[in-house]
């Protein structure tokens, strides 16, 4: 299994759209065999649902993220936890002990999000989901 964790500087990053890159935890048997962190792909509308479904991700863990990309990464097969918080190892450990669940609302708590940087207002990605529909 492969877990992303969207992330900026040392922590899940609060806007998945905005995040510089992902640990990649490669799992097994609720053990972790590897980890590598790769670059978020340049910011286009809807980019990075496609970026991780070609990294073979089975699961994202981030804070927050909008609808649309909840919706597009789920069609990839991507399972998302999302209102994450902290250091990416820590959530990935509680995931495998069965204590890390999404804390609810997609892009919940955003009211001082800079839209402007925030190129999706229709669902694709990023924390915008909420704008268009």
């Amino acid at each position: 299994m492969r877990i992303a964790v969207a992330k900026t500087g040392e922590l899940i990053s609060e806007h998945f759209g905005h995040s510089e890159g992902f640990d990649v935890f490669e799992v097994k048997d609720r053990e972790v065999l590897s980890t590598e962190f790769i670059s978020s792909p340049e910011h286009t509308h809807g980019a990075m649902p496609g970026f991780l479904g070609q990294q073979n991700i089975d699961i994202l863990i981030a804070g927050g993220l909008g609808q649309g990309a909840v919706t597009k990464l789920s069609e990839r097969g991507i399972k998302v936890i999302s209102g994450i918080k902290g250091q990416p190892m820590e959530a990935v450990k509680k995931y495998m002990k069965g204590e890390l669940s999404s804390s609810g609302v997609p892009c919940s708590g955003h009211e001082n999000h800079h839209h402007d940087l925030n190129h999706d207002h229709h669902g694709g990605g990023g924390c915008g989901g909420h704008h268009g529909r």
